[in-house]
């Protein structure tokens, strides 16, 4: 069972938030969508959604996340106004769907991106924003049952080899090959297994459990 970090009246006014934001990103300021994605996980404010802090979940208007995303990642201030056409754009769906999955999922947002990136997220708006939200639950889920572990995803960004992470980490070549193959499940490994391959990647915990 998935423990979420924020109350179910939050959701509404997240996923809108979300959504108004890469909206922005993409249609008033002519961003790659999967480019401020990015940059949105960089600048932390995408884990502080995660966390459930209230700041973000429900105190910044879409614009407002925009601006600190590009503030803090850039590290400068973007003085910008934009206008309030969300309703019917693929940009705000994505926005709006990511917020309701990562909720429902417990997933990090790199996490899902990493499974089904931006481009791929804009190719289900069609068949799926006019679609009931658990629709979108269910082609998301399938996503991830079909896709590669975590932490194999995790190497992959890293450009490392199995036996390099071995090394790296001290975690036989074995074990590790068992966790890629989900042989054995990480989530059930000792508590200083994890943490070695965690740091051997440079990530949280977190992004290499399935």
């Amino acid at each position: 069972m998935t423990i979420r970090t924020y109350d179910s009246n939050y959701l509404s006014k997240a996923s809108r938030a979300l959504g108004a934001m890469l909206h922005d990103a993409v249609y008033q300021f002519g961003m790659d969508g999967g480019t401020f994605l990015d940059l949105f996980i960089q600048s932390g404010v995408a884990e502080a959604f995660e966390n459930g802090s209230p700041k973000y979940i429900a105190g910044k208007s879409g614009l407002e996340l925009y601006l600190e995303v590009m503030e803090r990642t850039t590290g400068r201030g973007v003085q910008a106004q934009a206008e309030e056409s969300y309703e019917r754009s693929d940009a705000y769906w994505v926005g709006w769907m990511l917020a309701h999955y990562q909720w429902y999922s417990g997933h990090s947002f790199r996490s899902i991106l990493d499974t089904v990136p931006y481009d791929e997220l804009v190719g289900l708006y069609g068949t799926l924003h006019e679609a009931d939200i658990q629709k979108a639950y269910e082609v998301m889920d399938a996503h991830f049952s079909q896709s590669m572990c975590a932490l194999k995803a995790a190497r992959r960004r890293a450009g490392l080899t199995q036996e390099e992470l071995s090394e790296r980490s001290g975690v036989s070549l074995s074990a590790l090959r068992a966790y890629e193959r989900r042989g054995k499940d990480l989530s059930r490994a000792q508590a200083e297994t994890v943490l070695r391959l965690a740091n051997a990647l440079k990530c949280e915990i977190s992004d290499i459990l399935d």
